[in-house]
């Protein structure tokens, strides 16, 4: 009986906003497909609208499809926030931001039309300083349309693990390197008064530790593993900097057991960041599903993400499995399933990092005018990227000298694109650089499936020059881009050895993950650029033809 008495207790006491706000912190935040009704600027959707006022969610990511209009985003988030505060919600929400092309590159875009580059490219252009400036002008950005809350830097190192289409997130293989560029970045979001919300992959990292070692016996080893390559960069932020929260990017799913992976999440919280490191933030899952089907996932992933010691959950997609899931967190809670000490600890330390950045002044006012301290977003960014452009060969580039009539062969990747309005092929900025000094360049893009085509054969036979771009976007890829290298180099071999034919000079880009495209060839000028953005591919054009030297280090 009295079991039963403190359920109904514990129900009556969540049942407000107010007390949900401040008790109920595993939906903080809530990533609700379907906010990009909100552009229009005209109407609330029902189902955010009841997340926030009745269930008490605390942070919102607003998801944006195609080119983002900075005037719809700041209006949505006022009109968010407003819906918190009628609720009672003692403190603004948090308010994320991101893209739904899936090509997400480890920094938010530039609203105002260019990218900034790529944590890689920051890290090659070797400058904290500049990474500094960055996180200011992303701040100021994404603060100027009432966003608070960003999912960088990402904290992990450049290893084996990370697929290749998500090496331009890190800051390198470095650790010192990732965590001097992740603070600086971390900072110049600070001085602008968004919060970084750090990644990190350490679950998975810990699950293999967990199959030698039981968790009752890892606390008197901590110090030890945690000076493992794939810990130490995050290991060394922590000592270093009172991160805001900490975001895990692994999901459940990707493991054979949901459990498995919650069992290594908690190990990872309580061990390494509450207990080693002091890390007193709020830890944030990114886990939307264990399996397909939305009410398995709406029963599982919420709850094992909070049982994992994980302060903020986000919900999965859909408005039945939302609710659900709130259902079930609140049925978890008043049944004692979720101890109270836990959900205690967690409120501290969600209400802490809130009270921290964010006002109900700059949430519902005019957001101050842009410091006119920092450098324009574009001319900072063209900056880095020429900065980044690293040399893997010694000397001039072979270009210098040819003949402005010679025919230039440029072999570029058939790649997905970084968002949707970039041309339908990515390098085509990197073809009207070099065009306007080689008028009789020949663009010509190539497919790993298809392989050395006669098209390809027969621009190679008349070409003086040849321009070879390289650029892994998945794993499945290395092996069958290996093939296609061998094809052209044997291709250029027969023809070089033609009586009376010069020798053909050949530059190769690598325009991605460094790990796979460092090794020089045998005959060829070799330079890296870390991405395939407009910037980037114009900045390695510069180099290409002699302009200026390359001076980035490999991070």
């Amino acid at each position: 009986m009295a079991q039963t008495s403190t359920h109904v207790e514990s129900d009556r006491r969540i049942s407000t906003p107010a007390a949900i706000s401040s008790i109920f912190p595993p939906i903080q935040q809530a990533l609700v497909n379907g906010l990009e009704v909100l552009w229009d600027g005209h109407e609330d959707p029902s189902t955010i609208r009841h997340l926030i006022a009745e269930q008490g969610v605390g942070s919102v990511v607003i998801t944006c499809k195609g080119a983002p209009d900075p005037i719809n985003i700041a209006g949505c988030a006022r009109k968010l926030q407003q819906i918190a505060k009628d609720a009672g919600h003692e403190r603004p929400l948090t308010i994320g931001l991101k893209e739904a092309d899936g090509m997400y590159d480890g920094l938010p875009f530039e609203l105002s039309g260019a990218r900034f580059p790529s944590p890689l490219s920051l890290a090659a252009a070797n400058s904290t300083t500049v990474t500094r400036l960055v996180g200011r002008a992303i701040g100021q950005k994404l603060g100027s349309v009432g966003v608070n809350w960003v999912f960088i830097p990402t904290v992990d190192l450049l290893g084996e693990s990370i697929e290749p289409l998500d090496a331009s997130k890190t800051f390198g293989q470095d650790a010192e390197s990732v965590c001097g560029h992740a603070l600086a970045l971390i900072q110049g979001l600070a001085d602008e008064d968004v919060s970084a919300c750090t990644n990190a992959h350490p679950a998975a990292t810990m699950l293999e530790i967990l199959r030698t070692q039981r968790f009752t016996e890892l606390a008197s080893s901590m110090d030890e593993q945690t000076n493992l390559p794939e810990f130490r960069p995050l290991r060394a932020v922590l000592t270093r900097y009172p991160l805001n929260s900490m975001q895990f990017g692994a999901a459940i799913h990707e493991f054979s057991e949901p459990e498995q992976s919650a069992h290594a999440i908690r190990a990872t919280c309580e061990l390494v960041l509450r207990n080693t490191c002091g890390f007193q933030g709020p830890t944030v899952s990114s886990f939307t599903e264990t399996t397909d089907s939305a009410a398995v996932c709406a029963m599982h992933t919420p709850l094992l993400s909070f049982l994992s010691g994980l302060d903020m959950v986000r919900l999965p997609e859909g408005a039945a499995a939302q609710q659900e899931s709130v259902s079930v967190l609140k049925r978890a809670m008043g049944s004692g399933i979720i101890p109270f000490n836990l959900i205690q600890a967690s409120a501290a330390r969600v209400a802490a990092f809130k009270a921290r950045f964010l006002s109900w002044e700059r949430a519902l006012n005019d957001i101050p005018a842009q410091s006119a301290s920092l450098p324009a977003p574009g001319s900072l960014a063209h900056a880095i990227y020429r900065d980044a452009v690293t040399a893997l060969s010694p000397g001039n580039s072979p270009l210098q000298g040819l003949a402005r009539t010679s025919i230039l062969v440029v072999l570029t990747p058939t790649v997905p694109r970084r968002n949707p309005d970039s041309p339908s092929d990515p390098f085509e900025p990197l073809g009207r650089a070099l065009s306007d000094h080689f008028p009789r360049l020949r663009h010509v893009p190539y497919t790993l499936s298809a392989g050395l085509t006669d098209v390809h054969q027969a621009f190679l036979q008349r070409a003086a020059a040849v321009v070879f771009v390289l650029c892994n976007t998945s794993s499945a890829m290395i092996e069958s881009q290996d093939e296609f290298v061998g094809a052209v180099h044997r291709s250029l071999r027969v023809r070089d050895a033609m009586a009376g034919q010069q020798r053909t000079r050949k530059v190769v880009i690598g325009a991605g993950n460094p790990r796979d495209l460092r090794d020089p060839f045998a005959g060829w000028w070799g330079v890296l650029c870390y991405e395939y953005s407009k910037g980037a591919l114009e900045a390695v054009a510069e180099v290409v033809l002699g302009q200026r030297e390359a001076t980035g280090k490999i991070p």
